[in-house]
C-alpha cells in the first residue's frame, strides 16, 4: 500500500482525510493507518526496528529508557487481547513491542495510536497500563500515547475518578504527535540505501498526504520581508520628549463651530 500511495496509483488515503464512498458507512482509521505505518516494522531486522523507536524515544527526553547494547531479539504484536482479571473484559492496546538484548534485558513499548478520535472511554490508557500489562513487565515498560494532538492523553494522569497518576508521576507515559514521529521517519528517509530509510521515505510521504504536515520555517518565502533601517529606537515618537501637539503645530485654528459629522455625513 505505502508503494501504490507513494507512486499515484490509489486514491485509498482519501479515506483518511473524511472522504467516503456512499455506501461506506465507518472507516476503521486507526487501525487501517496502524497497519498502514507501523506493520511493515514487522519484516525490517531487529537492529532497525530498535534503532528507530530509540530515536523517537531520545526525541521525547526517554533516550536512556533503551540499553545502548546489541539487540538479540524485537517483536511486534498489533492488537494482542488479554482478559482483565478484575471484570473479565478483554483489553487490547494497538501494538505491544518487546525488544531484548544479548546480555538479558528486557524493554516493553505499549502503543495506543489514535487517530482524529477520543479515548474508548476514560481508563483506557489507565485499563491498558494496570490491567494489560502485569507489576512485572510494568518495571520495564513505556505507554506510548500517538495521536494528531495529546490532550487526552496529557489529562489522564490528572483523571482521579479512573485511577488517577498510575505511571508514576507520568514518568512512563509518554506522549507523541504524529508529526515527531513523521520527523523521525524524515531523518531515516535519508538512508536511501537501506530498508530502514526506505520505509522511513514511504511512510513520512503517506502522513504528508493525509494532512500530517511538518512546519518548514520561512527560508522559502518567495519574497522575504524587508524590514527599513530605524533612524531610532522608537517607531513613532521618543515618549520622554514627547511634549503635546502645540510644538509640532504652532499655528493650527481650530474652526469655533464643529459640524455634527466631522468626516463625512451618511
Amino acid at each position: 500500500m505505502l508503494h501504490a500511495i507513494g507512486k499515484s496509483k490509489t486514491k485509498f488515503y482519501h479515506r483518511y482525510l473524511g472522504r467516503r464512498d456512499d455506501d461506506e458507512r465507518k472507516v476503521h482509521e486507526e487501525d487501517e493507518i496502524t497497519s498502514t505505518v507501523l506493520g511493515p516494522l514487522d519484516f525490517l531486522p531487529a537492529v532497525d526496528v530498535y534503532r528507530f523507536w530509540r530515536e523517537v524515544l531520545h526525541s521525547t527526553g526517554h533516550a536512556t529508557f533503551l540499553p545502548s547494547v546489541p539487540v538479540s531479539d524485537v517483536n511486534i504484536d498489533l492488537w494482542p487481547r488479554r482478559n482483565a482479571k478484575n471484570d473479565g473484559n478483554s483489553i487490547e492496546p494497538d501494538v505491544v513491542i518487546t525488544i531484548k538484548t544479548l546480555d538479558g534485558q528486557t524493554r516493553i513499548l505499549l502503543l495506543e495510536l489514535k487517530w482524529r478520535s477520543p479515548l474508548s472511554g476514560e481508563d483506557q490508557l489507565h485499563r491498558q497500563w494496570k490491567l494489560y500489562l502485569n507489576e512485572i513487565e510494568r518495571s520495564h515498560a513505556l505507554h506510548l500515547f500517538i495521536a494528531p494532538e495529546t490532550s487526552a492523553g496529557a489529562q489522564a494522569p490528572n483523571n482521579t475518578e479512573v485511577g488517577g497518576d498510575v505511571w508514576k508521576e507520568g514518568s512512563r507515559l509518554v506522549l507523541i504527535t504524529w508529526l515527531r514521529i513523521r520527523s523521525v521517519l524524515s531523518n531515516f528517509a535519508k538512508e536511501e540505501n537501506s530498508a530502514l530509510g526506505r520505509w522511513a521515505r514511504l511512510s513520512d510521504q503517506f502522513l504528508g498526504l493525509v494532512g500530517i504536515r511538518r512546519f518548514d520555517g520561512f527560508l522559502n518565502i518567495a519574497n522575504p520581508l524587508s524590514i527599513p533601517v530605524m533612524n531610532s529606537a522608537y517607531l513613532f515618537w521618543n515618549p520622554h520628549n514627547f511634549s503635546g501637539w502645540t510644538t509640532r503645530y504652532e499655528n493650527l485654528v481650530l474652526p469655533n463651530t464643529i459640524p455634527n459629522s466631522l468626516f463625512f455625513a451618511r
